[in-house]
């Protein structure tokens, strides 16, 4: 899992495409396949930007949440995950699902 460090501050990449920007840390809860991918964070208010998907592909979006949020939903890091911009994960993520599915 990359360092929380690493990641850019909250705003710090509003400039660059949401297809574009850079997925620090992918958080899931896997076993009803939510998931979420971390490409911002305010390390003082532990808040982080990026893209949720409940399990939905139709109503995924990006937006804010609480990683104190995440922790008490059962979200844990996916430690194997490796940085990457947010059309190449969702491509791993989907592969994944299918393999996942065979």
């Amino acid at each position: 899992m990359q360092d929380e460090n690493s990641i850019p501050a909250l705003y710090e990449t509003e400039d660059v495409p949401l297809a574009k920007k850079m997925i620090y840390q992918k958080w899931e809860i896997k076993n009803i396949g939510f998931y979420w991918l971390i490409a911002e964070l305010d390390r003082k208010k532990n808040i982080a930007f990026g893209y949720a998907n409940l399990n939905n592909d139709v109503f995924a979006e990006w937006g804010y949440i609480s990683m104190e949020e995440l922790v008490d939903c059962g979200a844990s890091p996916d430690r194997n995950w490796k940085p990457c911009m947010y059309e190449d994960a969702i491509s791993a993520i989907k592969k994944e699902r299918y393999v996942d599915h065979e």
